[in-house]
């Protein structure tokens, strides 16, 4: 990267790495932020800034001077509609994101996961089976507080040789700015409204999301549920290893141009759940031998596998002495001659299309996986009643799936801050009173309202427990399936985990 001078918008951790980053590669960073030292959520992180050498100011006017400035790399946390950010556009300052930065700088190829829900979940069993392969990961991006070792994404992009893979979560926030960004492979989870706080509506926040395809080609492997009402796969509805054309602006075909597209879910080609097992390419997974059973998780391991075999396929074809190529090439020798053992003189020609088999390994990786940190995580269980931090769960619909995996009658802890989304849906789903909902927080009125009114508000989360406690029995389950974001009353979704375990783990152990 040239030696240009980068104005960091927003300090915090991103914006943290941001700064350490281009110092690294001999560029000027001066890190801004609006707020004041005594109203930063983390002070060590301008300490940090310090030390490290780079400039900072703090209480900024919010006016970046061109004349000075020659690149804006923004902190997720920043809106994009920010009046800073739209002057700087105005003056012909280039504003990129973390993400993009990161891009531009890294050595190695990257994987990206993003959707609504299920993304960090899917972004370590990614990583667990690209390290089971044998290949060198690095867990960064958006994820955070997952219990596994993980780094910002700009970290990971400046420390990366070209032997690694960066196995990146990736939020709307951090795809509103990128421009050359080209993962190697890449999936969305699934797009449900969330965000339309920042958004426009729905759909800009849907459009958002699937940027994450934009600059992907035929060398590239996108991943994508099959018959998605909302996810839209590179070049439309394509399927895995066929030719792919788009129409360029004269209304005439040119070759290329869309990554090869593999589909999960029940009508996925590539990967799908079964009664009593998961169908991996050419692979069985029999259900019973994962260390996990919640419906969701069996189809994020489905979507990290494809995405894993696209990480390896890409290496395997651009360099065909790594052990990725190694790996791919095993698994399609013993598949096929699999397939050429059980065919009779009666059968027609084996068939032109490459074969898609999957290493055995990243079946072992899948099998290594245990739960996130604040992702539904077993906190502890009392007189048969259960409890589980679910603090990541910050969208309604996310609440509804975390009701559905336990599958017992559960007391929910609903609140925090409403980011703008209609809690509808969730209203219809506890309309059968098989659960209960205890709200609190700053929104808890206006969660009553959109809830029908009729659930008890606390004013804290430790109230909302202690009652939940008093009214749940054996065989039962209490949760913090919040549903909002968390800085009403704390720092972030990890600090309100944290503190619900506390309360959770005083109860415990009376």
């Amino acid at each position: 990267m040239e030696a240009k001078r980068i104005a960091v918008f927003g300090l915090g951790r991103s914006g943290l790495a941001i700064g350490k980053a281009a110092l690294a590669q001999g560029a000027f960073p001066h890190v801004y932020d609006q707020k004041l030292l005594e109203n930063l959520p983390k002070r060590d992180a301008y300490d940090e800034a310090i030390n490290a050498g780079i400039e900072v100011t703090l209480g900024w006017d919010g006016v970046f001077d061109p004349a000075t400035t020659d690149l804006i790399v923004t902190n997720p946390a920043v809106d994009r509609r920010h009046p800073a950010l739209r002057k700087a556009l105005d003056d012909g300052i280039e504003v990129i994101s973390e993400v993009e930065f990161a891009y531009r700088i890294s050595k190695a190829p990257i994987v990206a996961i993003t959707g609504t829900n299920g993304k960090s979940t899917t972004t370590v069993m990614t990583y667990l089976c690209l390290k089971a392969c044998g290949e060198q990961p690095v867990l960064c991006g958006n994820i955070f507080g997952s219990g596994f070792d993980e780094v910002p994404m700009t970290e990971a992009a400046l420390n990366s040789t070209p032997e690694q893979t960066l196995v990146a979560e990736i939020s709307s926030f951090q795809l509103e700015w990128v421009k050359e960004f080209k993962p190697v492979s890449a999936g969305i989870t699934n797009i449900w409204p969330d965000h339309l706080d920042r958004y426009a509506g729905f759909a800009e926040y849907s459009a958002t999301k699937q940027r994450i395809f934009d600059r992907m080609d035929a060398e590239d492997f996108a991943v994508v549920k099959a018959n998605d009402p909302e996810v839209v796969p590179p070049g439309g509805k394509g399927t895995g290893y066929r030719p792919r054309r788009s129409r360029g602006s004269s209304g005439s075909t040119s070759p290329h141009s869309f990554p090869v597209v593999l589909t999960f879910g029940a009508t996925g080609e590539h990967a799908r759940v079964e009664e009593l097992s998961l169908r991996i390419l050419n692979q069985t997974v029999k259900l019973d031998e994962l260390p996990f059973d919640e419906p969701h998780n069996f189809t994020n391991a489905c979507m990290a596998a494809l995405l894993t075999y696209g990480a390896l396929k890409n290496r395997a074809t651009k360099d065909p002495d790594s052990n990725a190529a190694k790996l791919i090439s095993e698994a399609e020798q013993y598949e096929y001659a699999r397939l050429r053992a059980g065919k009779t003189v009666y059968d027609q020609q084996p068939s032109q299309e490459p074969i898609l088999a999957l290493p055995s390994k990243v079946v072992d990786g899948i099998k290594s996986f245990h739960g996130l940190a604040h992702r539904m995580e077993p906190v502890g269980e009392k007189d048969g009643i259960r409890v589980i931090n679910n603090s990541m769960c910050t969208n309604p619909d996310a609440v509804i799936k975390s009701a559905q995996s336990v599958r017992d009658p559960a007391h929910l802890l609903i609140g925090g801050v409403n980011k703008g989304l209609d809690f509808k849906p969730l209203k219809h789903y506890l309309a059968n009173n098989r659960h209960k909902a205890y709200l609190f927080g700053s929104d808890s009125q206006n969660l009553n309202e959109m809830l029908g009114g009729n659930f008890p508000i606390f004013d804290t989360l430790e109230q909302a427990f202690d009652a939940a406690t008093r009214n749940a029995v054996k065989g039962e389950v209490i949760m913090l399936a919040p549903g909002c974001a968390s800085t009403d009353q704390f720092r972030d979704f990890r600090d309100r985990g944290n503190v619900f375990k506390a309360i959770a783990k005083e109860w415990l152990r009376k």
